[in-house]
């Protein structure tokens, strides 16, 4: 009964190792794999993802082979092992929920830009679009733009931000 509970104790070790190392937490349910491009997924941690259910068999694992060596009957055994899975995978879709909610977002507020120069990294294309670099105080970042008068820009023009139209900034000549 002891290979069984090592059986348990290993999996768990082993998923629960791979999810560190090679990142990311997958759901358990990946179903009919109707996914289609553009689908957006949640980013917070799910009751089955992976990594909870090895965190549950570890520790039902290491509970009930803890009970059979101290001479438990296999009832107990399981009962301790199933309250000690539940309770660290509890344990740990938690305490994932709370790291998940810690992480920095990386949108940027384009309204601050207004007024700051720039110089031109990609020309004016057919579709009267171009893209200028603005030094921000996270560093340099190119952003897509439009001459507001309808010019032409070059690489290397300098310009200055008018306005912004929805996620496009508004550029006038310098």
């Amino acid at each position: 009964m002891i290979k069984i509970y090592f059986v348990f104790l290993i999996i768990g070790l082993l998923g629960l190792l791979s999810s560190m190392i090679f990142g990311g937490d997958q759901d358990a349910d990946l179903a009919d794999g109707s996914l289609d491009s553009g689908d957006t997924f949640d980013d917070s941690p799910k009751v089955f993802s992976f990594r909870v259910i090895f965190s549950f068999l570890m520790a039902f694992g290491i509970g009930g082979g803890a009970v059979y060596l101290g001479e438990g009957n296999i009832f107990t055994q399981i009962l301790v092992g199933l309250a000690a899975g539940f309770v660290t995978g509890a344990f740990t879709w938690w305490l994932t929920k709370i790291l998940y909610k810690l992480q920095g977002a990386s949108n940027v507020d384009s309204d601050s830009f207004i007024g700051m120069k720039g110089d031109i990294v990609v020309g004016t294309t057919e579709s009267g679009k171009s893209k200028v670099r603005l030094n921000t105080s996270s560093g340099p970042m190119e952003f897509l733009c439009k001459e507001s008068k309808g010019k032409k820009l070059k690489i290397g023009d300098i310009v200055e931000v008018a306005e912004k139209a929805g996620t496009l900034l508004v550029v006038s000549k310098k």
